[in-house]
């Protein structure tokens, strides 16, 4: 139960810390150090282009966007849920 809170907590800062990455480069200017620090980000990415089964087919992807502010949240979130254990 406790590996399973520290899994939650930890995706969802991460999310959180993503989503204020997104939000940070919305608002500063392009061509600025902290932008470009921002917006360098690695997209590893996982995807069946075509799955034929002769009855169906389908296509199927899993990707991750990780940038600074992502890694600050997943920090941030083992940081504060191993405290609280």
């Amino acid at each position: 139960m406790r590996i399973l809170y520290i899994l939650l907590i930890v995706f969802l800062s991460a999310l959180i810390g993503t989503a204020l990455g997104e939000l940070l480069m919305l608002v500063l200017p392009q061509g600025t150090i902290i932008y470009e620090v921002i917006s360098a980000a690695i997209k590893p990415s996982w995807s069946i282009e075509n799955l034929d089964l002769i009855v169906l087919s389908f296509r199927c992807g899993l990707s991750f966007n990780f940038n600074i502010l992502t890694l600050l949240g997943i920090t941030i979130g083992a940081v504060f849920s191993l405290r609280k254990i």
